[in-house]
């Protein structure tokens, strides 16, 4: 249980950091 919590940890802010990048690329690539 605890090495998967510790895998799935990286994986959450992956999913996090790549939502992020997405919305900033898309609200950029919108807004002009």
């Amino acid at each position: 249980m605890k090495k998967f919590n510790s895998t799935y940890h990286p994986s959450i802010t992956t999913q996090i950091w790549v939502a992020l990048a997405v919305t900033t690329t898309s609200t950029t690539t919108t807004t002009p």
